[in-house]
């Protein structure tokens, strides 16, 4: 059962900012917010120059994905500390002034719990229904546990002229584990926010002992807890300078999308 109203759901929200040392965001909804820098279809042309510091995108939560400057691996934001698995596989915690092209952050607070077993990505997805009470709200997405199988993929960084994703992806290192414990994260994001962030499942994985991770490509849990946060309020924040401004974003990039997220 869902813990909010279905009324309060319906009050999603949507600022428009810019990223800078001022920026305040005050969250007036009764849940946490989701903090968005940039949008997917930027990072799907290739404007991969970092506009917020990472250490900034703590100042509004907890818990998030997304990349770094030149597309230099992927990020996990976890219980207050941002985590980077560059293409090595190696993970490390970069400096608070490294910066982000593309992430996703909120306060973490889980609204449904489950517990799992035996299922797969594929098998998520496709019993969606089952644990996501619909699919046309936003949701932070948390499976913490041991899973039999995961598989992800870091990107090496990218030097200018920068390809677009789709290619860039083309040739990304990729990790398997076996029997492996520690976290899923990521988000869910609804049919509408096309091109805003990737719509369905996006997530990212951080093993328990922090040695490995990256996009899940992917999985297959052994025992696991399924947590689930209702967001109802969502903030954009956009470049004010740069590529981005002479961007295309009149372009369907449904099918670079997914090519980039295989």
């Amino acid at each position: 059962m869902m813990k909010r109203t279905l009324a309060i759901i319906c009050l999603l929200t949507f600022g428009l900012v810019a990223c800078n040392e001022e920026t305040e965001i005050e969250n007036e909804s009764s849940g946490p917010v989701l903090v968005q820098i940039s949008v997917i279809d930027a990072l799907l042309q290739g404007f991969y120059d970092g506009i917020c510091p990472t250490g900034d995108l703590l100042e509004w939560g907890d818990f998030g994905i997304g990349t770094f400057h030149a597309l230099d691996g992927e990020m996990v934001v976890l219980n207050d500390t941002v985590f980077q698995v560059l293409s090595t596989g190696e993970v490390k915690k970069p400096t608070a002034d490294v910066t982000t092209p593309f992430a996703a952050i909120t306060e973490y607070e889980a609204d449904t719990t489950f517990s799992v077993s035996a299922i797969s990505y594929d098998s998520l997805k496709t019993n969606f229904n089952r644990y996501f009470p619909t699919p046309n709200i936003f949701y932070a997405v948390k499976i913490t546990g041991e899973f039999s199988y995961m598989k992800t993929r870091s990107v090496p960084a990218q030097l200018k002229p920068y390809l677009p994703l789709a290619e860039v992806t083309k040739t990304q290192p990729e990790f398997e584990f076996t029997n492996v414990k520690g976290d899923i994260l990521g988000f869910y994001c609804p049919a509408y926010a096309q091109g805003i962030n990737v719509t369905g499942l996006h997530l990212h994985f951080l093993s328990a002992n922090r040695k490995g991770g990256g996009h899940i490509l992917a999985f297959q849990v052994k025992n696991a807890t399924l947590e689930l946060g209702y967001l109802s309020d969502y903030r954009l924040i956009l470049p004010t300078s740069g590529d981005f401004l002479g961007g295309d974003f009149t372009v369907d990039r449904t099918d670079d999308l997914e090519e980039a997220e295989k």
